[in-house]
This record gives C-alpha cells, structure tokens and sequence, in this order.
C-alpha cells in the first residue's frame, strides 16, 4: 500500500470512528430525553394536566381538574351540578370468601410483616373508593357532616373521621370492611401481593408517587376513583393500591388504614398487607361492605 492510500484509509478510518462517537451521542442524548418524559398513567382516554388525569376539555386550578368536561370515557359519567365532572358508577362486586395466606415470599422483608391465615365470609364490596357525589346524597339527607370545601365530584372522599365514614356505610346499608375483608379483596385466595398481581407496579396501574415522584411531582389530591382498570383485581374492584388509602375497622373496633395513596413512594406501602397509622388525614378515604342476604 502506497503512502497516499495509507493516508486515504487512515482518514477514512477517523471519519468512520467520528461518524460513530457522534451516532452514540445522539442515542444517549435520545435515552436521557426519554428517560425525562412522563411516565403513562392516565390512559388513552383521560389527559395528563400536572399531576392530575383529566377528562378531555378539563384544566387544572390548585390541583383540581376544573371545567366542564367535553365527554366522560365510559364508564365514567358526565355530573354537571353542582361542581362539574366525570363520576365512576356507584356498584359493588361480589367476593365469594374463603381463606388466604398473607405476608413476605422469599423476596420480601420478613420483618414487614408475619405470615398469617385469614379467612372471611361472602360479602359485597364497594367497586370503587366512596365518591364526593356519591357521598354528597348522605349530606343532603342531613345525615352526613359537610366536606370541609368544594372537591370534585369523582373524587374519593378523603379526611373524614372514621365515624363520618361509619355513618356513610351505616346510611348505604353497609359498614366498614373489617382488615381481613380488605385484605382478602386485595389478595384474593391465591395471596397476592398487589391487587392485580405479584409485580408490575407502573404508573398506570396505580395512582402513587404524585407528590414528589415517581409518577408525577407536586400532587396534592388523589384522582378519580376507578381511573386505573388496568390495576383492579381479577373481581373488578379498583384502587385497592394508591390513590386514597382507606378505614377498616376490626370486629373489636380496631381502626388501621390500608392500601397507601397518591403520596406513597414505595411498592412497600401498596402491598396489600401495608398500613399506615390510624388517624384522619387529606390522603385517607374509605369503601363500604354489605351482607349477602
């Protein structure tokens, strides 16, 4: 090889290597910028405003979806009066009973929580976590206390005490579901360890991590109840991880709050066997359980 050629492939060489450090920037520059954009967590129907997931024409005003809507993706229903939004249906789904084994597997920490067997009676179960316009029925009869201000409708009621929520589930024929009936609702007789499964905690199953990551940042109130099918149990019922976390109360009269919120930042705090402490805050909610006749 002449000295011109070895010159020629020595700069042909140097292109080629520019050429691919350059193609390695862009890649890494593509990842870093995907790596930023917000994690799926409102679905294809609602849209992604702050920390909250909207129905479409809604905006955002102090964390709330504000605005009438232009639709309400089905199931959802469109409530005009006297706050405007999107609503889950009002039902309840049937659990069978039965028995379960509940607490760490072989990767979970052992000093979480003891494994131990439960066991529960048919009963029906609230779908979804107690809606504000559901709720507003029990204060129109003068039978609930008044939220402390205007949320919006579809939102599961939070910070009420556990005897406001008690008398919610005593005026709808039902009451608080004990811990064992929580639990086995979320578990299901196999034991799982999220609602919908053993893994898979991703944004869009669950409503976590808006106030300061992992989903969103800046979150002050849970979303919608009944926004995330994708996170029910194999039964139907939603939002047994995140989003509010929700009373039970022991036969004995026991209070814990269970399932974790929108501010939960770990799969710890959703794993059905977690709770919290006991007392009324923004981020607590509840569902009621009713009798088999």
């Amino acid at each position: 090889m002449s000295r011109w050629d070895r010159q020629l492939s020595f700069r042909g060489w140097k292109w080629v290597a520019s050429a691919l450090g350059a193609a390695s920037l862009a890649w890494v520059v593509l990842l870093g910028t995907r790596a930023r954009e917000e994690p799926v967590r409102c679905g294809s129907l609602f849209e992604s405003k702050e920390a909250r997931c909207c129905a479409p024409g809604q905006g955002v005003s102090a964390g709330q979806c504000v605005g009438m809507p232009e639709k309400c993706p089905a199931p959802f229903l469109l409530v005009r009066q006297p706050t405007p939004g999107c609503v889950f249906p009002d039902s309840r789904v049937f659990i069978e009973g039965g028995s379960v084994t509940i607490g760490p597997t072989d990767w979970d920490s052992v000093e979480i929580v003891e494994k131990h067997t439960l066991a529960v009676r048919p009963y029906f179960i609230d779908q979804t976590e107690v809606t504000v316009h559901r709720y507003s029925a029990c204060v129109a009869d003068g039978l609930c206390e008044p939220l402390k201000q205007d949320a919006e409708p579809g939102r599961p009621v939070t910070g009420l005490s556990i005897e406001a929520a008690t008398r919610f589930c005593t005026y709808s024929a039902g009451r608080l579901p004990t811990p064992a009936e929580w639990m086995f609702a979320a578990s299901g007789s196999e034991g799982r360890r999220f609602p919908w499964g053993s893994h898979g905690l991703v944004c869009r199953r669950a409503t976590y991590g808006l106030a300061s990551g992992p989903c969103a940042d800046g979150g002050a109130f849970p979303d919608l109840a009944g926004l995330h099918p994708e996170g029910a149990t194999p039964e139907g019922i939603q939002d047994l991880a995140g989003n509010a976390a929700e009373w039970t109360l022991s036969e004995e009269g026991t209070p814990s709050v269970r399932g974790g919120s929108y501010r939960s930042k770990t799969a710890g705090d959703l794993k059905v066997w977690s709770t919290q402490a006991a007392q009324a805050r923004d981020d607590v909610g509840f569902r009621c359980v009713y009798p088999v006749k």
